[in-house]
């Protein structure tokens, strides 16, 4: 018997000692530190098929009720994430005790945790260039660095008990296993053990909750469960960017039911350093937080982000009479923020916002190493081990050029229909929309762009007078 196979017996004991209900399920190891639990046994919809009793779990109110805990909320330090901060407070600690009831779920953690991207080297860290996803790293480390230094200054002991890199290790640890609950009418996060092994699909065909007449965790099957098969929890809808900063993993097809994909590519926005107006246009990007450059995440999709992304792009177009209008007489009154000019401003100006959106994706396509066509058959080959570092980097990176080259045909097929005649565009529009994958610029073209194309090409404002604003000065709501 190997070490693993040894400490996920002792554990397997511990779990029986302790009445946790998992006689339906069994742990399967498929490669260093990759594991998943499958079913012994037929499991049907709605049966329970984990029970975790509330004395098995790790909550946040034990890392607060630890002498460095006491110590920070004390201190009341603003840290990156305070929930996840006492509940690794206490897995620090708590596990240096060698007597520790919870010693057999700490030997069975992940031990070194190398697919999450804070602790890849450098040269794993180049499959991912290009990507945003690096500076997002970057930020993370900075992060934990600052709360683990804060923690240090309220309580000197700690460097003496924790390193930085253990303190890393506990971050991601709790960060891709902690469970959201309600105990006793308490919010609050846990380390549930064996809860915390089940690994992510979507749709889910399981559900948890803490029952607390039961006073337990458990795990409910949605659907019928084969004998031998994995068993998933859902780890929710999200973008592979973050499946990967804080899970290790990304996924080749992240598509819901319906179609729809979450993926997501961060757009730089910015003006433009000799545009005489930044002046007057950053005092609308100040009011988004922002000083002449937002970064906005949008997926392949119309939604509120991909809407405030034609926003800002419209004010950074926009020429003197377009930036009058934006500012001081639209049809709604004054814009509070670049990210709400959701009414198009003028043909001239909708094309130049359409024409910046795909300069923006065509510059950032530019920065990564290879096309989108090499990393589709790179992960088409299998030339990547299943569960490398190097294949989770090249589906990440392949997600977000899938995203950055939707709306380059976006914006080119906008572009081509907003000159066309009003039979042509008819005519063009009909054939978007026999296209499901274009149903997204068919759906703006139909809307957006069919209007500001009528009556002379720009909206009409209202014949009243709207008095200009100061956007110096904060609007009171």
């Amino acid at each position: 018997m190997n070490a693993d196979a040894g400490k996920e017996k002792i554990f397997a004991s511990w779990l029986t000692a302790n009445a946790v209900d998992v006689g339906k399920v069994a742990l399967r190891t498929y490669a260093d530190e990759v594991r998943g639990v499958h079913a012994v046994r037929k499991i049907e919809a709605n049966e329970t098929l984990m029970k975790i009793p509330l004395k098995c779990l790790i909550t946040v109110e034990m890392g607060k009720a630890t002498d460095v805990g006491r110590a920070v909320l004390e201190a009341e330090l603003e840290l990156d994430a305070p929930k996840h901060v006492f509940l690794m407070l206490f897995l620090l600690l708590d596990r240096r005790n060698p007597k520790s009831f919870f010693q057999p779920y700490y030997q069975v953690l992940p031990q070194t945790l190398s697919n999450m991207p804070i602790f890849w080297s450098p040269q794993e860290l180049e499959w991912l260039r290009g990507s945003y996803l690096l500076a997002q790293i970057e930020e993370r480390k900075h992060a934990i660095k600052t709360d683990y230094e804060a923690i240090n200054r309220v309580w000197p002991a700690f460097p003496r008990l924790c390193t930085l890199d253990e303190f890393s290790w506990a971050r991601m640890c709790v960060c891709s296993r902690n469970f959201g609950i309600v105990i006793n009418g308490v919010r609050t996060s846990a380390m549930v053990p064996f809860a915390d092994m089940l690994n992510h699909l979507r749709p889910r065909e399981t559900k948890w909750t803490f029952d607390n007449f039961l006073g337990a965790f458990t795990i409910t099957a949605l659907q019928t469960i084969p004998r031998g098969a994995q068993i998933y929890d859902s780890y929710g809808q999200k973008c592979n960017h973050r499946f990967l900063l804080n899970y290790g993993f990304a996924i080749e097809e992240n598509s819901e039911r319906d179609g729809f994909c979450p993926n997501e590519a961060a757009l730089l926005i910015h003006l433009a350093l000799d545009d005489p107006l930044a002046p007057r246009k950053k005092l609308l990007w100040i009011r988004d937080g922002a000083h002449g450059a937002k970064r906005i995440r949008v997926c392949a999709s119309d939604n509120e982000n991909f809407r405030a992304c034609l926003s800002l792009l419209r004010v950074a177009a926009a020429n003197e009479s377009e930036l009058d209008r934006i500012l001081g007489q639209n049809p709604y009154g004054s814009y509070r923020t670049a990210s709400d000019v959701n009414i198009p401003v003028s043909l001239r100006n909708e094309c130049a916002a359409l024409s910046l959106l795909k300069l923006t994706c065509q510059t950032m396509l530019s920065a990564y190493p290879r096309p989108l066509a090499d990393d589709i058959s790179s992960l088409a080959c299998d030339d990547m081990a299943p569960f490398s570092n190097e294949r989770h980097a090249n589906i990440h990176i392949k997600s977000e050029k899938i995203v950055l080259w939707h709306f380059v045909h976006f914006a080119t097929t906008a572009l081509d229909l907003a000159h066309q005649s009003n039979a042509e565009f008819e005519a063009s529009l009909s054939q978007l929309f026999e296209q499901p994958p274009r149903h997204h610029v068919a759906g703006y073209c139909n809307n957006t762009l069919r209007q500001v194309r009528r009556d002379g090409c720009e909206i009409k404002v209202a014949s009243q007078t709207f008095a200009a604003i100061d956007l110096s000065a904060p609007t009171i709501v």
